[in-house]
């Protein structure tokens, strides 16, 4: 998701009321809820959705019950990922000193263990393991945001995409130390002057042919002009597909059909067209949305701006009634569906 460090931006998909740091109630027949998430908790059981609320790292259940913290990632925490085998979430956080920048992480579903993976003292932007377990991919900053007045302007950086071995993380991890920087094979990579930006990456699901997704801003952090594409790409840099214009966020179907982006639009590789999926019985507005496993009839998404929560709906043809999900008072931020069903 395209957005300023410290502060997680939305662009608005439905008709946007100003943001407060209370939910507006959602106007639907209880009967309707409850029937929806039993359906949820029924036709999704055993898989999770892992989501941050800035600051810690949880799971819950696809009907919102059972929220686990996995992990205190504290001051500052973000760009959520599962492991192919669902047994770890990968998160970028900047816990540490004060000046310390985003770096990679990860944490064991089952122990909560967590693990600090990088050391770049440059800023991690997004972070995921490729479905055949062999390639973790990453996008860096050329910067830290957390050093002076870095943050109060962005257009300094930019940030490129590259790949590293599991086998070398994983070595690196059973020694006690951190990959750097001279680990990396950089995929897609601007110089700081043109102003390019390669994040927002997400892997599909295909073991037999794994493939990022990822976008491309021209001059992040300047709304007046910016503009975000989105492409596919090969772990080696090949292939490199522009499949969306301006469309943020994009994130593969657990089934590889389909990219969803931030606006509840998606991409279908079957006939290469964008359609719409409409949320309807929520007044605040409803973004980042991400298709369920198990035929893709549900998707999850986050309701409201500041304080965000859950939400979750069917996903036809017509309009579906969206009912946010009881997580209380925590914020819901990037959810992302486990690809199989936690053990």
């Amino acid at each position: 998701m395209k957005f300023r460090i410290i502060a997680i931006l939305i662009i608005a998909f439905l008709g946007c009321s100003e943001a407060d740091d209370t939910p507006d109630p959602i106007i639907i027949n209880p009967e309707t809820n409850n029937t929806l998430l039993q359906e949820v908790a029924t036709d999704l059981n055993g898989y999770k959705i892992a989501f941050g609320d800035t600051e810690k790292i949880y799971m819950m259940n696809p009907n919102g019950s059972n929220i686990e913290e996995l992990a205190n990632a504290g001051p500052i925490s973000g760009y959520v990922s599962w492991s192919p085998d669902a047994k770890y979430v990968y998160y970028a956080s900047a816990k540490g000193a004060t000046g310390t920048a985003w770096e990679a992480w990860r944490v064991n579903v089952q122990t909560k263990e967590e693990t600090k993976i990088s050391n770049f003292d440059l800023d991690v932007r997004s972070l995921g393991v490729s479905p055949d377990g062999l390639t973790l991919a990453l996008s860096v900053m050329t910067g830290n945001s957390n050093i002076g007045n870095n943050n109060d302007n962005l257009t300094q950086f930019s940030t490129n995409l590259y790949t590293v071995p599991m086998s070398l993380v994983e070595n690196k991890i059973a020694g006690g130390n951190k990959i750097v920087m001279s680990d990396l094979t950089a995929i897609q990579s601007s110089p700081n002057n043109d102003q390019f930006w390669y994040e927002e990456i997400n892997w599909n699901h295909d073991i037999s042919n794994p493939t990022l997704v990822y976008t491309k801003t021209w001059r992040y952090d300047e709304d007046d002009v910016s503009y975000t594409h989105a492409y596919t790409i090969k772990p080696d840099g090949s292939a490199n597909t522009l499949i969306a214009q301006n469309k943020d966020q994009p994130i593969w179907s657990i089934d590889n059909t389909k990219l969803s982006f931030l606006d509840l639009s998606y991409y279908h590789f079957s006939n290469n067209n964008i359609q719409q999926i409409v949320v309807t019985g929520i007044t605040n507005e409803v973004s980042g949305g991400a298709i369920s496993p198990v035929n893709g009839s549900y998707i999850v998404f986050e309701v409201g701006d500041e304080n965000r929560k859950g939400g979750i709906a069917k996903t036809t043809e017509n309009s579906n009634i969206g009912i946010q999900l009881p997580t209380n008072n925590i914020d819901v931020y990037e959810l992302r569906w486990s690809p199989v069903p936690v053990n």
